[in-house]
């Protein structure tokens, strides 16, 4: 009787275990930082990123947009994507009545324009999406050069 009562808490407590380990593993599992998963993520915010934000809650959502993009912004990336989402997020929380608050993010502004660039020009070659207006660019194929060939003749000389 007190065998089978400890080998059923045995397995209700094994199976409470298991059950909180995988919850723990995937909890802990975060997405693969590659370019291949930056530009699928891009495709899914870049609706909301390429229109400007009028309202607070649009404010809002596009800080958002760029956190999700930060969550998998590969190493190449990274760093320039972090300067972006911090001036999104001190842009977001300006106080246009405050000088220093402006001046602030004027500031963050002009120190993260090298990482704009970066960033811009790093989604532009492995995403073919122009972040600053949302379109995506690609590149026209390059026409095939026509060349003919005209038969070769000698030309002999010959003097008189």
């Amino acid at each position: 009787m007190i065998r089978r009562q400890v080998a059923t808490h045995f397995r209700v407590g094994s199976a409470l275990l298991g059950a909180l380990s995988l919850i723990g593993l995937l909890g802990c599992a975060a997405p693969e930082r590659t370019a291949t998963n930056f530009c699928r993520q891009l495709a899914l915010e870049m609706p909301g990123i390429a229109e400007q934000p009028a309202t607070p809650a649009l404010i809002k959502s596009t800080v958002e947009r760029y956190k999700n993009l930060q969550k998998v912004a590969p190493l190449q990336v990274e760093a320039d994507w972090d300067a972006l989402t911090l001036l999104m997020e001190k842009a977001s929380k300006i106080e246009a009545s405050d000088p220093a608050s402006v001046q602030e993010v004027v500031d963050l502004s002009y120190a993260s324009e090298k990482s704009a660039a970066a960033a811009s020009a790093w989604v532009l070659a492995t995403c073919g999406v122009d972040i600053s207006t949302g379109l995506s660019v690609v590149q026209a194929p390059i026409p095939e050069v026509v060349t003919t060939e005209s038969p070769t003749t000698d030309v002999a000389t010959t003097l008189p």
